[in-house]
């Protein structure tokens, strides 16, 4: 299993996150100061690390505007439950938002056609996320608002 995270360089603003902050003040939630989106892509597949730097570096961002992270992970490690992770000490809140198992993404089979036109056949299928990365203080019924109202349709994610 392979982890890729795609995401904004940290100079730049980003787009998708501002446009979060202004969502959760229109829910009169005023406590957050920003918020960064990262894409997630689970490759089920065992790839050199000159593979998994072809289709994150190549394929999956955009090396003037964004960033990458390529994670071999060991057997039982695999697909983590998306979630909520509390922020401490100055760190954001995290939040993963998947797609329920069944439900169909067309970016998932968009990205395993591409990774076999670069020629990488090791790939046998791949899942997407989002990690939304939410800086202030909320209280656990603001999370619980944002996620609901905002970041999860809970017919389709999870």
């Amino acid at each position: 299993m392979h982890r890729l995270e795609v995401f904004l360089k940290p100079s730049l603003p980003d787009a998708r996150g501002l446009g979060l902050v202004k969502d959760i003040a229109d829910l009169g939630i005023t406590t957050v100061s920003d918020a960064r989106v990262v894409d997630i892509y689970w490759l089920d597949a065992d790839l050199t690390p000159e593979q998994g730097d072809l289709i994150g570096g190549y394929l999956l961002s955009d090396p003037v505007t964004q960033n990458y992270r390529s994670f071999a992970l060991a057997a039982g490690d695999g697909w983590s439950a998306p979630g909520t992770q509390e922020g401490t000490g100055g760190q954001p809140y995290i939040i993963e938002v998947a797609h329920n198992p069944g439900v169909t993404d067309p970016v998932e089979s968009t990205v395993m056609k591409a990774i076999k036109d670069l020629g990488v056949t090791a790939v046998k299928g791949v899942k997407t996320a989002r990690r939304y990365l939410i800086h202030g203080q909320l209280d656990e019924a603001e999370l619980d608002t944002i996620c609901s109202r905002l970041l999860v349709n809970p017919i389709i994610q999870h």
